[in-house]
């Protein structure tokens, strides 16, 4: 009688390390199918504000770096004027 309880109990925690495997592997899919990563996480903090310190938009696919005072960018936009 006991080794049928033994065995009862072994056949349960199988069930469950296979669904919670199922489970995992069936979210890793999803996450791979996704085309859009998952945001960063809010900072604690903000940036400090120094004096002279200025934060500038980032550059990505489809926008145009900004252009710095006496950079060959800078140069170049005004040759063009």
């Amino acid at each position: 009688m006991i080794r049928r309880a033994y065995l009862v109990l072994l056949l349960l925690l199988l069930a469950a390390v296979a669904t919670g495997v199922y489970f995992r592997q069936r979210t890793l899919r999803q996450a791979a199918n996704c085309e859009t990563p998952a945001p960063p996480p809010p900072q604690a903090t903000p940036p400090p504000k120094l004096p002279g310190f200025a934060v500038e938009a980032s550059c990505g696919a489809g926008t145009e770096a900004p252009s710095r005072p006496g950079s060959g960018q800078a140069k170049a936009a005004e040759k063009k004027k």
